[in-house]
């Protein structure tokens, strides 16, 4: 295998003021004797113009001091514009190096690129001169053991934003061009536009989760068919990183009519790897998500009138700046679906109407209105996994067209379950159901209380509890599941925690001091005491919810 050399001493500033280069000087490869010229290259920018047909197969860089942050998880890209609107990643610096030394990369890409740049991690102004960039000629070359770039064995999402901006708040939607790379090829690259969702996590950390909205439907990664948004949860004061994946496994098991499916990926935006997410389906209307029949504007006479409708239990609306309806007797909800901008004040007044009818029927004693298998499961998820915002918030169900029932799910939002919040730590230990030691939207705790209060629907649950072992919920078979999601994710794990370093205890938004304490004021110190806690609170879990069940019936009227 022969080499080329190029050898760049190269100034490193800061890529996210990036202008477009004015004036390239050009260096040119020659086969088989290496003639070095100059490289021109502007003043304030770190890009590189390739004038010839080769593949980077090496990268060395030189390391200038020990600050490890200025170095681990920079990111090198090629594209085939000088703007770079084509750009992806072509290779990460994952390790600490040697001071004052040559460092090397080795590169696998299959793609010929003109310009190659560096972007510091963490928005630094790092310099890794002088860089030496090694290539193959692609004529002639062998192209099927070369893969396209991956951080880790987990696919790579890579978002670029317009003018290389981050978004900062929940109303700021940007244009982006989004590529996902999965088993060494590159089956997405699409224009599309992202904000931060969410509400704690956007709100309290760094580490911020997405919502994608694709130009045109796309079928991401083997997930739930073809749909513009998509969501990227960030798990940031989740440590074992798969609460969120676990609580929709248990989802699946107990055979809802919808689970929201995920995938682990590794994300980078704008060139700033951002660490591991979990890729999933957003919760929306449509034949593979929330299946409830469309409505329009001019639905304002039964059969039409009556459905559907997708609506939440939501506590929130006060605290993160919206307003929330209320019931006769003061459950906060809002309504979901139709939209905002979309729904007409027919129906406002009709799904308002049967979900006081609803509540007020709990009361008395009658359950002509709620679906009791859909809720059975729904409480079993929530109580089993310990979610402490079960009556606060991400409590959804839907209305169906000609039908009068309310129907729950699907679940959502566990990141502080399983043990991960001290209103509940240690979960196992309670003496009462873990929805009572949480916040509730208004009455909606209340509300719980008298519903599974009636014999009728506490035996109900009990029965459904009976069942799933022979649907398949059982230790061996969670256990399972986490030991493979922690193989899975585990290089993606350990980039996630160079990048936050958060296994220390911080305050959440409210100030309280939350994440994997135990509840007894120790700190979780890595990834494998995180997954080690969570597979002892799952142990624990069947028998300590068994219980309470058994419990409430006894004491059900």
């Amino acid at each position: 295998m022969k080499y080329t050399l190029l050898i760049i001493n190269l100034f490193i500033i800061n890529i996210f003021s990036l202008n477009l280069p004015k004036n390239l000087r050009k260096e040119t490869f020659e086969e088989p004797i290496l003639k070095m010229s100059e490289i021109e290259y502007t003043s304030n920018n770190n890009i590189i113009e390739i004038k010839s047909n080769h593949i980077i197969t090496q990268i060395k860089w030189t390391k200038k001091d020990n600050y490890k942050y200025n170095y681990l998880l920079g990111v090198f890209e090629g594209s085939n514009d000088p703007s770079f609107s084509d750009s992806v990643p072509i290779a990460m610096i994952k390790e600490q190096g040697n001071l004052n030394e040559v460092n090397y990369i080795d590169v696998n890409i299959p793609t010929v690129y003109k310009y190659i740049r560096y972007i510091p991690p963490n928005k630094n102004n790092s310099d890794i001169s002088p860089i030496k960039l090694y290539g193959e000629l692609q004529s002639g070359l062998n192209l099927n053991d070369k893969k396209d770039f991956q951080v880790t064995n987990l696919p790579l999402v890579s978002i670029h934003t317009d003018n290389s901006v981050f978004p900062t708040n929940k109303d700021q939607e940007i244009n982006c061009r989004v590529t996902i790379t999965n088993e060494g090829k590159i089956e997405i690259n699409s224009q599309a536009t992202i904000k931060i969702r969410g509400k704690s996590t956007s709100n309290g950390s760094d580490k911020k989760p997405y919502r994608i909205k694709f130009n045109e439907q796309q079928k991401i990664l083997g997930l739930s068919g073809s749909y513009k948004k998509w969501v990227l949860i960030a798990n940031f004061y989740d440590k074992s990183l798969m609460r969120n994946a676990l609580a929709f496994k248990i989802s699946e098991i107990m055979q809802f009519e919808y689970t929201p499916r995920c995938k682990p990926v590794d994300v980078i935006l704008n060139g700033d790897y951002r660490g591991n997410y979990f890729l999933c389906d957003h919760i929306d209307i449509g034949k593979n998500r929330i299946n409830i029949d469309k409505m329009e504007k001019t639905d304002i006479n039964e059969p039409n009138l009556s459905g559907g409708y997708f609506l939440e239990v939501d506590g929130g609306g006060s605290f993160y700046g919206y307003t929330n309806l209320k019931t006769d007797r003061g459950i906060q909800w809002k309504i979901n679906y139709p939209k905002d901008d979309e729904i007409v004040s027919e129906q406002i007044n009709y799904i308002t109407a049967k979900f006081n009818k609803f509540e007020n029927e709990i009361y008395n004693g009658i359950f002509d209105s709620i679906d009791l298998d859909s809720y059975s499961k729904f409480f079993l998820v929530e109580e089993f996994c310990g979610d402490p915002d079960a009556v606060w918030s991400s409590l959804y169900f839907i209305k169906k067209r000609n039908d009068d029932k309310f129907y729950f799910g699907p679940v959502w939002d566990f990141d502080l379950g399983f043990d991960n919040d001290q209103r509940l730590t240690p979960t196992n230990d309670k003496p009462q159901f873990a929805f009572n030691y949480g916040a509730s939207a208004g009455t909606m705790m209340d509300f719980t209380k008298t519903l599974i209060g009636h014999k009728t629907v506490m035996e109900h649950i009990q029965k459904t509890w009976e069942k799933l072992s022979g649907m398949g919920l059982n230790q061996n078979i969670l256990m399972q599941f986490i030991e493979q999601t922690k193989a899975e994710i585990q290089e993606s794990s350990d980039l996630n925690y160079m990048k936050w370093d958060n296994y220390k205890k911080e305050k959440n938004p409210w100030g309280w001091d939350w994440g994997d304490m135990g509840g007894f004021g120790r700190i979780q110190e890595n990834f494998e005491d995180a997954v080690n806690r969570l597979k002892d609170y799952v142990m624990k879990r069947f028998n300590s919810l068994g219980n309470l069940i058994n419990s409430a019936v006894s004491s059900a009227h």
